[in-house]
């Protein structure tokens, strides 16, 4: 039988909530040292993920791009300073940025297929559901490398910490 990920998995994930904004992502981000955060209701299922990348996107300049439509021409300029945009989306709300498509696998997932998903998707880490949606853990690329470390110098599955869910 091949090992499922809920045997590895870390517990110790960072969320926000639907309701937060993004002045409160980044708070978050900066303080707990993460890349990214699972969004999600009240009743943690996964809403969302956002990430430092899509922060990044949201203030970084933008091209100046033309959009044809028929005979006409429209020109969009990015004429707003770095300050004023990290100024204007502090009390915008999460899910204005967040991915709303999470892909998302179960605890029964073997740890192999999961390890494919990571390097096929190029994602950094994948929230782990349990049958009725609610997260109950993340699976890192760092936890399967983990999990390879001990199994190349014969550690048991069971000598692997795993942190609660926060």
């Amino acid at each position: 039988m091949k090992a499922p990920i809920g045997k590895i998995m870390d517990t110790d994930v960072y969320t926000c909530p639907v309701t937060a904004t993004l002045g409160d992502v980044v708070k978050l981000l900066v303080e707990k040292e993460v890349g990214g955060l699972t969004v999600v209701d009240e009743e943690r299922h996964v809403t969302g993920f956002i990430s430092d990348g899509d922060i990044m996107r949201a203030v970084s300049k933008q091209k100046t791009r033309s959009i044809y439509g028929g005979d006409s021409v429209m020109v969009l300029y990015d004429d707003e300073t770095f300050e004023q945009k990290v100024a204007e989306f502090k009390q915008r709300n999460v899910m204005d940025l967040a991915t709303r498509k999470v892909f998302c696998v179960t605890e029964n997932h073997p740890i192999d297929e999961v390890a494919r998903i990571l390097s096929k998707k190029k994602f950094k880490k994948i929230p782990i559901i349990d049958q009725e949606g609610k997260l109950v853990g993340i699976a890192r690329r760092a936890t399967i490398m983990r999990y390879i470390f001990n199994m190349l110098f014969d550690l048991q599955l069971d000598q692997i910490t795993k942190d609660p869910v926060k």
